[in-house]
């Protein structure tokens, strides 16, 4: 664009915000950004009068960002310093001159407004683009020898992903659903949609009942939500999240969207082995379904590999369990991974992604401390939900929450609910939909877990006493799966029943 008009356009553009009743802020950053893009000719020769046109425009200009947020301007007094500025140069004169004669309401002129800034942002996006395409062309022009290729390619489109809007405000990739309630078909729509988001069609319930409970009248995972599973080092959250997908595969019905489609439920690991946790799987699964311990290190393999894949897959699932680098595996990778087994006809259900967090955060938007994680997390939300997957991960708590352990306070699940205890990032909670806080507690030799939920995203609201439960560890199974039995959650650590007035046995 040519840099007179860019100038134009950024002094037209703040005379109009300066225009509008109580205005709180206005351009001058995307202004200052535009004026600092332009290069001034070279020459400074006396006849060179374009590059003292652009030097006084340019200084207009930069007057006009330094001046206050409420600032009103004096058009006559405004149009003086243009016309010295000019000069000889009619056209630009009256370019500034009609850009701001009066409008007849404030939507006229907001209207205006936001043109001039989709032009500027657009001129800004498109330098960069070229900025960064002419870098990775030079490289590949002129040093070839240095490019590790395995990363080049992901590279270069992660430094373009931010750029691919069009510029225009509604259309922005960060404007994920909106309705007009001018245009009533598109409100029964949505409306619609509300409704089969409450509906119990597809819930993924759990091998524990008060687990279940927490979630509402929904009983149980929908399809599209975002869990988040948070706990210190060394409390169960793989063991927890390992669980959930086993009771994923072995206690529900496929509920399918797409009868056409194959139903489809992926594990996940950024930590753990597979070999380990396919046999924590047969071990759970055996000692649930016997009550005899197993021992891993006498079990028939062939034997068990046929149990473990009949079990899972009894319910019509087909399964997938994965284990992958972290340093080299981002969420466009793990998308991709997605939509590769869409495109072989499966309906993905659910993902236990054991540790999110600890995938690369390459290719994610910068910014300050936690700021990549917590967009990890709302790209990964963004991409599952209208899909239907149901997204587990677990996710560390910080060294503040640790130190309220070392304090001894009472019910540690319950202090640190929604109060952002997150490690790396105390924002992710506004990202995701359900919060489930875990917590081990030893007493009287014998160990419990404790369990807090947090926030869910929900129309209805569930029942106080059912957001928090005690489930003990027994010496078989772990913890035992009670969904098609008797509830075996306790009300607090010691306790024999789910009655909240019960005294522990040893009081």
């Amino acid at each position: 664009m040519d840099s007179k008009l860019l100038l134009v356009k950024v002094i037209t553009l703040l005379y109009r915000e300066s225009e509008l009743e109580n205005n709180s802020n206005n351009s001058a950053d995307l202004a200052r950004s535009v004026i600092a893009s332009i290069k001034l000719p070279e020459s400074v020769m006396d006849t060179d009068n374009g590059r003292e046109v652009l030097v006084g425009l340019r200084a207009t200009a930069l007057w006009m960002t330094d001046n206050p947020v409420n600032h009103k301007y004096d058009r006559s007094v405004l149009l003086q310093r243009i016309r010295v500025n000019t000069g000889e140069h009619e056209s630009l004169y009256s370019a500034i001159e009609s850009g701001t004669e009066p409008l007849e309401d404030e939507g006229s002129v907001k209207r205006l407004i936001l043109e001039y800034k989709n032009s500027l942002n657009s001129y800004l996006k498109h330098g960069k683009v070229e900025e960064i395409i002419n870098k990775a062309s030079n490289k590949v022009m002129f040093h070839k020898e240095t490019i590790d290729w395995n990363h080049f390619l992901k590279d270069f489109v992660d430094e373009l992903e931010p750029f691919m809007s069009e510029g225009n405000v509604e259309s922005h990739p960060a404007i994920v659903g909106q309705v007009d309630f001018d245009n009533e078909e598109a409100l029964r729509a949505m409306m619609n949609s509300a409704q089969e988001e409450i509906a119990a069609d597809g819930v993924i319930k759990t091998g524990w009942q008060a687990i279940n409970r927490m979630t509402g009248d929904h009983d149980g995972i929908r399809r599209g939500e975002f869990v988040n599973v948070g706990a210190l080092q060394h409390n169960f959250k793989t063991g927890f999240t390992l669980n959930i997908f086993k009771h994923a595969c072995i206690y529900n019905k496929p509920y399918m969207r797409d009868p056409n489609k194959k139903p489809l439920n992926i594990h996940l690991s950024l930590e753990n082995d597979l070999n380990s946790n396919i046999m924590q799987l047969y071990a759970s699964l055996k000692e649930n379904e016997t009550g005899e311990p197993v021992d891993i290190k006498t079990v028939d393999i062939p034997e068990a590999a046929k149990y473990v894949r009949g079990r899972l897959q009894a319910t019509g699932y087909s399964i997938r369990m994965l284990r992958v680098d972290p340093s080299d595996f981002g969420f466009r990778d793990m998308f991709d991974l997605f939509t590769k087994y869409e495109s072989e006809g499966y309906e993905i259900h659910m993902v236990v992604c054991d540790y999110l967090n600890m995938m690369t955060k390459k290719g994610c938007q910068s910014g300050p401390a936690g700021f990549e994680v917590r967009d990890l997390f709302r790209r990964t939300r963004n991409f599952c939900s209208p899909r239907g997957i149901a997204f587990v991960t677990p996710h560390q708590l910080s060294t503040e929450a640790k130190q309220l352990v070392r304090m001894n306070v009472d019910d540690f699940v319950k202090e640190i609910a929604n109060k952002g205890y997150y490690a790396d990032c105390r924002q992710i909670d506004q990202e995701i939909d359900l919060e489930l806080y875990i917590h081990i507690v030893k007493s009287h030799g014998s160990s419990y877990l404790t369990v807090q939920r947090g926030k869910h995203r929900k129309i209805s609201i569930t029942p106080e006493k059912d957001l928090h439960c005690v489930l003990k560890f027994e010496s078989v199974a772990g913890i035992p799966d009670d969904l098609l039995g008797e509830d075996k959650s306790v009300s607090k650590v010691g306790a024999q029943t789910n009655d909240p007035n019960e005294d522990t046995w040893w009081d």
